[in-house]
């Protein structure tokens, strides 16, 4: 198997194996509870990081048109 694939899919060697329960993950108990107030400040901080970054991109702009102009 390439090396490409190993990393994409994993090895067909492990696939194959059936895989052990680890009676040490009680999270498994809770993935139904969500908590939103952790995932509404994850994206508040996304978006907060976004509006950081739009000069930055502002900036890339003209490299960016540059090039797709040397490239057509």
């Amino acid at each position: 198997m390439d090396i490409f694939s190993k990393m994409m899919f994993g090895d067909s060697r492990d696939r194959d194996k059936e895989p052990e329960e680890n009676p040490e993950q009680p999270q498994a108990e809770n993935e139904e509870e969500i908590d939103y107030n952790h995932v509404m400040n994850q994206l508040g901080s996304i978006m907060n990081s976004l509006d950081q970054l739009k000069p930055v991109f502002k900036d890339f702009a003209p490299m960016v048109s540059a090039i797709k102009k040397k490239i057509m």
